[in-house]
């Protein structure tokens, strides 16, 4: 069965459903709850069969991925790939990839 993306109101509630996502990666819960604060950010998360293995947030205003990251268990699958792939589908548009990411830096 594939992933699929969906888009999630930027909240407390729905933050704390990424702990099991976040679980490795402390930082990125942070900048989670940093990001519900602000309110600036869009919040999508990849869903295989009926769990959250993915989370990203997305700027506001523009298709530029600020982070993503994907449960421990499902990494090196391709799940961030195709996540990002379909989070750029729903937006219409391609998903620009920040500046660390940048193969040519």
């Amino acid at each position: 069965m594939p992933i699929s993306a969906e888009s999630h109101p930027l909240s407390s509630e729905q933050a704390a459903t990424f702990d099991q996502v976040l679980r490795d990666d402390p930082q990125y819960r942070e900048k989670l709850d940093a990001a519900v604060a602000a309110g600036d950010k869009r919040l999508f998360a990849a869903h295989f069969n009926g769990k959250r293995v993915a989370v990203a947030l997305i700027e506001e205003n523009r298709p530029e991925l600020d982070w993503v990251v994907v449960h421990p268990a499902t990494r090196g699958r391709g799940v961030g790939k195709d996540f990002l792939r379909l989070i750029g589908q729903q937006l219409g548009a391609i998903l620009a990839m920040p500046r660390e990411c940048d193969p040519t830096r």
